[in-house]
Formats: structure tokens, C-alpha cells, sequence
């Protein structure tokens, strides 16, 4: 009966820490880059994977900001209308469902500069994908100065530089399922 035990406690913690190994943090431009003039944000998007869940870290200097808007914004490069923006110099935005998401600099000439970045967020994965609600939906009020209900207000820690560098989605799943089966088989003998 203990061998049973074991492995039951090896599958908790499999399961307890798998939500946790599918979400990344992506440092905007990292490794070799920022937010900031100098990055080609077409070219550092091209070979990731957003996944809902997922925090999308901007790290810049005073003299820029990043703001997130709407898809004509985006492609006009006029701020005059922002979902949000923030000048603190680290920004954290949590990708907290699928969709896409558009975000620029919003000082003067930056975006036109090249200074912004479409963000294409895939379902969680192991999530089913469902029906898109037809029905008109309003956001949420917010008082004025607040991030919206998809913004983390509070800066995460800041990754190590190891952990700038991006690692394929689901590796980190694949490796605890091997743990656990290693786990299991050991609990059984």
C-alpha cells in the first residue's frame, strides 16, 4: 500500500506544479535588446509563442514609455487614444487570455520609429479553445490612472538573465511528466 501512496504524492506535485511550468516571462527585445529604438520587434516576435498566462516585461528608459492600444492605433502610430500607458521604466502586463494585443511607444515619432509590438496570445495550452460570444460586450469602468483588469499594477521580480532567454512552451511540462513517471516507477519498486 505505501508504493501507492508515494506515487499518489508524486502525481500531487506533478499536478500542483504543472500550471506553473507552462508560464513564461518574456523580457520585450531580450537578449539582445530592449524597448527602446534599436530592436526590431517584428523580428524578436517571429520565432515565440505567447500563451495566455504569460507576462510580457518592458524594461526602458525615462525617455520612453510603453502604452497599449487598439489595432488602429497600432497601425497609425497615433497615441492619442491609449487602453493604458505607464512610464516607470519596468512594465508587466500578464497575457491573461488569447487575442492579440498592440503596444507602442507613445512619445512623439518612437512608434513610426518602429517602436511597437503586436503580441499574437494562444490559449493556455491544455485549454479547449470555446465559441467566441457574439453578443456586444462593454470593458469594465476604471477609475482614471488604474492598469485594466488584463494589467499587472505591481512589478514582478526581475528575471535573472538566464531567465530572459526564452525556453520553447511546454518543455517545462514535458520534464515534470518525466519526473513524475520516474517518480512513479521508483514508488512501485
Amino acid at each position: 500500500m505505501a508504493p501507492f501512496l508515494k506515487a499518489f504524492i508524486a502525481l500531487l506535485a506533478i499536478a500542483a506544479l504543472a500550471d506553473v511550468a507552462v508560464c513564461e516571462n518574456y523580457t520585450v527585445g531580450a537578449p539582445n535588446g530592449s524597448w527602446d529604438l534599436n530592436t526590431n520587434y517584428e523580428e524578436w516576435v517571429k520565432d515565440l509563442n505567447f500563451y495566455a498566462g504569460d507576462f510580457l516585461i518592458f524594461r526602458y528608459t525615462s525617455f520612453h514609455d510603453v502604452a497599449e492600444v487598439t489595432k488602429d492605433v497600432y497601425t497609425s502610430c497615433s497615441s492619442s487614444q491609449t487602453i493604458s500607458i505607464d512610464k516607470s521604466g519596468t512594465t508587466i502586463f500578464e497575457l491573461k487570455e488569447a487575442g492579440t494585443r498592440y503596444f507602442i511607444c507613445a512619445v512623439p515619432t518612437h512608434c513610426s520609429g518602429g517602436m511597437k509590438v503586436q503580441i499574437d496570445v494562444l490559449p493556455k495550452l491544455g485549454t479547449p479553445v470555446s465559441k467566441p460570444n457574439l453578443a456586444p460586450s462593454l470593458p469594465p469602468a476604471s477609475p482614471p490612472h488604474v492598469f485594466p483588469p488584463h494589467v499587472s499594477p505591481t512589478p514582478a521580480p526581475a528575471p535573472s538573465p538566464s531567465a530572459a532567454a526564452v525556453t520553447p512552451q511546454g518543455v517545462g511540462m514535458f520534464a515534470y511528466s518525466v519526473l513524475g513517471l520516474i517518480g512513479l516507477m521508483l514508488a512501485v519498486l
